[in-house]
């Protein structure tokens, strides 16, 4: 159970400052295709884990 705190926590993490570069491009760098695939990305990250856990 704590391995499963320990993914989720990091996923979270990870997924909130992936998102947030990916805002970062899409409005500071107006690049438009990368900050809507690192958004994607992050969104995949913080479900694929989970979902791994959830199923094993």
């Amino acid at each position: 159970m704590a391995s499963f705190l320990l993914a989720s926590l990091f996923s979270i993490a990870a997924c909130i400052e992936s998102a947030a570069y990916g805002v970062y491009e899409l409005k500071i760098n107006k690049n438009k295709p990368a900050g809507i695939v690192l958004i994607v990305l992050s969104i995949v990250g913080i479900i694929f884990p989970i979902g791994m856990y959830l199923t094993a």
